[in-house]
């Protein structure tokens, strides 16, 4: 029954999905505005604080207004509207459209919102990761059959790898870290983040939600979106994370660093 519910909802887009804003309507329905907005207020809070870890606190309000123009939340979400709109084609887009635009799919969507919301709390995400060790193997299916732990490592690993070009390109005496040998913590970090992250939502589900939801993602439609979502904030971050490190670059020599 389920498999026959999900075949008709990504069969029987409406006529008007199928047109070229099909992207725009599954983008904002999917919740990755609001996704967004949370991670563009989490990682700049974590780009401040270099002034302290690497500035000594002397980056003031440059360094401050820098990060703060760098993370702006519509400049992000635009940026990976875009780089979505140029992976997806807008018939698959419309039929995605079709499961995330449905009773179900809004439910979840927001229960993902709210849970990345909720784990920018510190105690939260301390819970998540604590919890991911004690994922069911529905949770854990569904998470190897996306490939999230292996995306979302290589994001964050590509993104500290350009973080440190960054710096390289502006302070080209200092020294850059060898990254390769934190590889492996990157990776475990990933994968309990993302898990634990996972069991948050799926703690609100309702009965089959789960299973359903993971037979989507396991469609041509459903990968096709998952991949271009990925490779969007694969750019974006890799593209911010440099210019983070350009900021910081350009404010060591003051530090005699």
């Amino acid at each position: 029954m389920r498999a026959l519910v999900l075949a008709v909802l990504l069969n029987c887009a409406a006529v008007g999905a199928w047109a070229q804003d099909a992207v725009d309507q599954l983008f904002d329905a999917s919740g990755m505005p609001a996704l967004i907005a949370a991670f563009a207020e989490d990682s700049r809070l974590g780009a401040r604080a270099l002034d302290d870890s690497f500035l000594r606190g002397q980056g003031g309000d440059i360094f401050a207004d820098t990060i703060d123009r760098l993370h702006d939340r519509d400049r992000l979400t635009e940026t990976i509207r875009a780089g979505v709109r140029a992976r997806l084609d807008p018939s698959v887009a419309a039929q995605a459209l079709s499961f995330v635009d449905s009773e179900m799919g809004q439910r979840i969507a927001r229960l993902e919102v709210e849970a990345r919301q909720a784990m920018s709390s510190d105690e939260v995400e301390a819970a998540a990761l604590a919890a991911a060790q004690r994922a069911g193997e529905d949770i854990v299916a569904m998470i190897e059959l996306r490939n999230l732990s292996e995306r979302n490592a290589d994001i964050s690993f590509n993104a500290q790898v350009a973080f440190w070009a960054g710096v390289a390109a502006t302070a080209p005496d200092f020294d850059v870290p060898d990254m390769d040998a934190q590889r492996e913590g990157i990776t475990t970090r990933s994968r309990d983040w993302v898990t634990g992250y996972y069991m948050l939502v799926a703690s609100a589900f309702e009965e089959d939600d789960l299973a359903t939801y993971t037979a989507f993602w396991d469609t041509e439609v459903g990968e096709a979106w998952d991949n271009a979502v990925s490779e969007a904030l694969e750019e974006m971050y890799t593209e911010l994370s440099f210019a983070t490190g350009q900021a910081v670059g350009r404010l060591l020599p003051q530090n005699e660093l």
